[in-house]
């Protein structure tokens, strides 16, 4: 279970930014004592969070300064409700069943067969995220800059007017909608899965190739669409694991494992500029179908 303890302190250290900002309401003894025993817990989140620069150091820098997340127009996220459960040794969680049969219910359908199926067994931890109201949840996802450095740069100053280097994109904004996600870590076979329906649109420019375009990414066409709550959703489903004793070639050792196994939906990207002062038109893309695995290791 050491590729799981690491993969947990990562998300805890990923959470720090919501516990700063979302608003809690702390449990008196009383309380407390009515949560002891029950099913599981469910927390109703608001939160807006913000970082000033995100930065990697290898040998230089790889930054991602103005990160923003936060609701649709300047709003908080919000109407979130996480459902959390550990499973015993029967079916009865808190939550209904992990997958299809936990996306059922009036005004939702999807195809099961782009899901793949997760068994829940005794001692697996299942998180589900839905909106309070029942409509899917607004975000916005806004990064300034993701630029490149030198070694000699500053932390905290790895921008366009700072330390920074070429710019690979800036003025990144998303909005989207989430439909329902589900995780599942599992106990024993260590490894955590990814279930989400979503769908975003925004726009971006890549100053290092002069370009900038929209983009909007739906399941509203073709022979897959995931329809339901008055919207279309794309589907992700991937599997993070550890994969122990790989070989790279020059030694054995183990490596973080990233299957995808669905990214699927339609791609638009309009409005492509490429710095003249008219687009050169519109891309198309509809039945996209995603599968990759992936094993990543230091080099």
């Amino acid at each position: 279970m050491k590729g799981l303890k690491k993969i947990a302190l990562v998300a805890a250290v990923a959470a720090a930014p919501f516990a700063a900002n979302a608003e809690m309401q702390a449990l008196n003894d009383a309380s407390m004592g009515a949560v002891t025993g029950q099913a599981g817990v469910t927390i109703d989140l608001t939160a807006n969070v913000s970082i000033g620069e995100i930065a990697y150091e290898d040998k230089g820098f790889l930054s991602f300064s103005g990160v923003s997340l936060s609701g649709q127009a300047g709003t908080d996220l919000d109407d979130i409700r996480l459902t959390i459960d550990v499973a015993g040794d029967g079916t009865d969680l808190g939550v209904p069943a992990f997958g299809a049969t936990y996306l059922g219910g009036a005004g939702f359908t999807v195809d099961p067969t782009i899901e793949t199926p997760q068994a829940i067994t005794d001692g697996d931890l299942v998180i589900a995220l839905r909106s309070q109201s029942g409509v899917p949840v607004d975000f916005n996802l806004s990064i300034g800059e993701i630029a490149l450095a030198k070694s000699t740069g500053s932390v905290g100053n790895l921008n366009s007017a700072g330390d920074a280097g070429t710019v690979l994109v800036s003025n990144l904004s998303i909005d989207g909608l989430l439909g329902p996600i589900d995780v599942l870590i599992h106990e024993e076979s260590n490894n955590l899965n990814i279930n989400a329906y979503f769908n975003a649109d925004g726009n971006l420019t890549m100053p290092f190739i002069g370009t900038s375009l929209d983009f909007e990414l739906h399941n509203s066409r073709g022979a897959s669409q995931v329809a339901g709550l008055g919207t279309s959703f794309a589907h992700a489903q991937v599997d993070v694991s550890v994969a122990e004793a790989y070989d790279t070639g020059a030694a054995t050792i183990d490596a973080l494992r990233v299957n995808v196994q669905d990214f699927s939906g339609d791609l638009d990207l309009l409005n492509i500029n490429t710095g003249g002062a008219d687009n050169i038109g519109n891309v198309y893309m509809t039945d996209l179908a995603v599968r990759a695995d992936m094993v990543i290791y230091g080099h």
